[in-house]
């Protein structure tokens, strides 16, 4: 979080930074590679699209939470209920029998909205 949210700051607090920023991608890629052989486990086969329904949630959830896109800030409760609320659109459109690539357009229209509304609240904290 420290390099996250001021990376000059955390090298003169004597956090290395370029090592943390390597651990951590290095541990992302690490469980990325554990839950790929899980899924790999559960299911009994790879196949190659098996993460493209989940690719706009991955994006979605954390946007919508709040996430800066600049990086260093996070909310993990209102990214756990930006998730609440992609499932239950998800859930009632596809109980109001609504084409798939609606749910996935909505999806996509909400993400810029999160973004624009939180281009809107870093440009009224600067003043601008």
């Amino acid at each position: 979080m420290a390099v996250g949210g001021n990376p000059y700051a955390a090298e003169l607090s004597g956090v290395p930074r370029d090592r943390i920023i390597v651990v951590a991608h290095t541990l992302s890629g690490l469980l990325a590679a554990v839950g790929a052989v899980l899924a790999v486990a559960q299911l009994g086969s790879a196949q190659p699209t098996i993460g493209a329904d989940w690719l706009i949630i991955s994006f979605a959830a954390p946007i919508i939470g709040g996430a800066a896109l600049t990086g260093g800030h996070i909310s993990v409760a209102a990214t756990s209920l930006a998730v609440v609320l992609i499932v239950l659109i998800q859930n009632g459109m596809v109980l109001a029998q609504v084409d798939p690539y609606w749910v996935q357009f909505l999806l996509g229209a909400l993400i810029l909205a999160a973004v624009g509304l939180n281009r809107l609240r870093a440009l009224r904290a600067e003043g601008v």
